[in-house]
């Protein structure tokens, strides 16, 4: 089941947002970063999202066809095939950016860290413009992050936000929030780099609760 509240990430305070003793995550990287578990777990989210839409919503859930573009296309029959919206699944699994306030201009706190790679990111602003060219009218993107992190308060929550307002933050914070990691065995298959390291951060108090995004979608088409 994905749910965020009880917990209204958009009202965390800085306090709530320091990391306690556990000292479960690590300020130095285990230089890992595992490609086909992460796909394997992102698409368990992918999953979860097709059937919590077509369980609340009476629209259709189908994967993209094209390269990069957002996981899910949610579509509405009525005579005809009507996009409504399109949205991506983020799994974050593992351990926070311990040295996010240092290495970040912006300072966000470890715990609140949503990451994102760069270039999917700009390849999602670029399909809104795709979109509202062909389709003469804005189609929604909404990211989703599953927050499967070991904080015993927030882990496991999930949250979202429409691309429409990360791209405000984008292009308000630039380089602020970007980070590029080095590259390691993992990222590698049979000679070429698959892992993507140069990552863009987003905060969860940037976010809406999971809760919230059917509403999002259903006002997403218009009348």
């Amino acid at each position: 089941m994905l749910r965020c509240l009880p917990i209204d990430v958009r009202l965390l305070t800085p306090g709530q947002l320091e990391c306690g003793s556990c000292a479960i995550c690590a300020a130095r990287s285990k230089l890992n970063y595992p490609f086909d578990r992460d796909l394997k777990n992102s698409d368990e989210l992918v999953v979860a999202l097709e059937n919590l839409i077509e369980a609340n919503t009476p629209f259709k859930c189908e994967r993209t066809t094209v390269h990069k573009n957002p996981d899910v296309v949610v579509v509405k029959h009525n005579g005809r095939k009507i996009l409504v919206c399109r949205v991506e699944a983020k799994m974050l699994e593992g351990f926070a950016f311990m040295k996010a306030e240092s290495l970040l201009p912006d300072k966000l706190k470890p715990k609140e860290t949503l990451v994102v790679d760069l270039p999917k990111l700009i390849h999602y602003f670029e399909c809104l413009q795709v979109d509202l060219r062909e389709r003469g009218r804005n189609i929604p993107i909404f990211l989703v992050w599953k927050f499967d992190r070991p904080c015993a308060d927030i882990g496991g929550i999930t949250v979202f936000q429409n691309l429409i307002e990360l791209k405000k933050i984008y292009d308000a914070r630039g380089l602020a929030r970007y980070f590029g990691r080095a590259t390691v065995a993992s990222d590698m298959r049979d000679g070429v780099k698959m892992g993507i390291t140069d990552k863009y951060h987003f905060s969860l108090r940037e976010c809406r609760p999971i809760e919230e995004l059917i509403p999002a979608i259903m006002s997403a088409l218009p009348l």
